[in-house]
């Protein structure tokens, strides 16, 4: 993996993250999918895949002084800009962990049908989003971990 450049901030966010996700993930299964089945394995799945290129981000991360807080690929606790390519709306979601106890408008769970399509994507990618209302298709114009992180 090539070297990124993070921000301090971002950086510091990103490692803390890892350990409560790390340390969390037990909670969101008995929590979400209490019994084995195939979401359960799907979720087991997607946060093994997270955790592992979370923590090769971090080992090959420098830490910079810029302070924009880009992330290369979607992560939990970033600001995605996304683009829907049918009606070429623009739209911000802050991708949010299902504990996660300010939700407002404009915050998606990791777990939801868009969130799991966005996570771990990059600048540039298009996702396609099987939701409850049909598939929508969308390119992901910009990442950034939010300002109000802790």
């Amino acid at each position: 993996m090539v070297k990124v450049a993070l921000s301090k901030t971002a950086f510091e966010y990103l490692v803390k993250h890892l350990v409560e996700i790390e340390e969390g993930k037990n909670k969101i299964l008995e929590k979400f999918f209490p019994k084995p089945s195939k979401e359960r394995n799907e979720f087991e799945n997607l946060i093994e895949n997270y955790i592992q290129r979370l923590d090769r981000l971090i080992r090959n991360a420098s830490k910079s002084k810029i302070a924009d807080n880009k992330v290369p690929f979607v992560t939990i606790g970033s600001e995605v800009e996304i683009q829907n390519l049918s009606e070429q709306e623009v739209y911000k979601y802050f991708i949010v962990n299902p504990f996660y106890s300010e939700v407002r408008e404009g915050h998606i769970s990791f777990l939801s049908p868009v969130g799991k399509s966005l996570l771990l994507k990059k600048v540039g990618d298009e996702v396609e989003v099987k939701a409850p209302g049909g598939v929508f298709r969308y390119k992901i114009k910009s990442i950034r971990l939010r300002g109000d992180i802790k």
